[in-house]
């Protein structure tokens, strides 16, 4: 190894002192150019795209998390399947009449919810909804919403009391 590194060495002492002084002053000046753009391609080209593409992905970044936060807001809100209410008629009568809403037809059986409205504001059916899911951790499975004049809308919806491993 070192031999082979003295002979390098040798060949390129006698390639250098070969040369005039002008030609070492220009091989030189190249030299330290190509490597200067091999420093710029390697090292500082792609910090600065990295950098650029950073500072552009971030805020989106920030919206995914605080919406990833309120999400978990959301799921710790939730009842477990330890502390949540049971589903009875009783109960979800009571929740709609406390929005203002009246069902045309109910079915409450083992843990599922079948309703009908046959008109009702938007924002108090989602009040319930989510008052529902919050109380007693039921899941819409099944909507089905028409409008109708004067902002009022009709609908049927089916929800499910989600199982200790989530809605099903």
């Amino acid at each position: 190894m070192n031999q082979l590194k003295a002979t390098l060495i040798d060949s390129f002492n006698q390639f250098w002192n070969t040369r005039p002084e002008r030609d070492r002053q220009i091989l030189t000046i190249v030299a330290i150019v190509v490597v200067l753009s091999l420093v710029y391609l390697i090292a500082i080209e792609p910090a600065l795209t990295g950098r650029d593409e950073l500072r552009r992905s971030l805020p989106v970044l920030h919206q995914q998390s605080a919406e990833m936060q309120h999400m978990a807001q959301e799921l710790a809100s939730i009842p477990s399947a330890d502390n949540r209410h049971e589903v009875d008629r009783d109960m979800i009568e009571t929740e709609f009449s406390s929005n203002g809403l009246k069902a045309q037809t109910l079915s409450v059986n083992d843990g599922i919810v079948r309703a009908q409205f046959s008109s009702a504001t938007m924002s108090s059916l989602q009040t319930c909804l989510l008052n529902l899911q919050k109380s007693s951790g039921l899941f819409a499975d099944e909507v089905k919403i028409t409008a109708l004049e004067g902002g009022l809308v009709s609908g049927s919806f089916t929800l499910r009391q989600a199982g200790p491993a989530g809605p099903n």
